[in-house]
């Protein structure tokens, strides 16, 4: 840059003032009267947020002077009885008659797992006693009188 240059950009006035120009004290600017937004136009449906509700009184529902009647509610707990590998001698839930329960034997994973242990160890021709002895099966009692289940052991 020459000398001319950097003197004639030091010398030279701004055409714009380094503030902006401050009003003078009291000064209230006129706003324009808009239509537009934030506004809505003239005509235009008002979508008016609803009233609120009203306070939530805790004791509106409460009538004062008068006794509600006590409530007693009764809960019956029904569990299954106690049940071995023997008949039972109890009173059948269904019928409430005292009766001598009746046994079916049902075969269980027990006794799959005895016959295939007995294949396995060699013993392959007694493979089918724990399908016969009872102690290996689990037991079903059931009502003689109206044939309800009672419950099962599982020996």
């Amino acid at each position: 840059m020459s000398e001319k240059g950097a003197a004639a950009y030091q010398t030279e006035p701004l055409n714009q003032p380094p503030y902006p120009a401050q009003s003078p004290p009291g000064y209230v600017p006129q706003l324009p009267q808009a239509t537009a937004y934030p506004h809505p136009p003239a005509g235009a449906p008002n979508y008016a947020h609803p009233a609120p509700p009203p306070p939530y009184d805790a004791n509106s529902n409460v009538i004062h002077g008068v006794q509600q009647p006590a409530v007693t509610t009764y809960v019956q707990v029904v569990t299954r009885p106690q049940v071995g590998p023997d008949p039972s001698a109890m009173m059948c839930p269904s019928c409430t008659k005292q009766v001598v329960t009746r046994l079916d034997y049902d075969s269980t994973t027990k006794t799959h797992i005895a016959a295939g242990l007995l294949c396995l160890f060699g013993c392959w021709p007694c493979f089918w006693i724990p399908y016969v002895v009872d102690s290996c099966k689990s037991a079903n009692h059931y009502c003689p009188n109206c044939g309800a289940y009672i419950g099962t052991y599982h020996g």
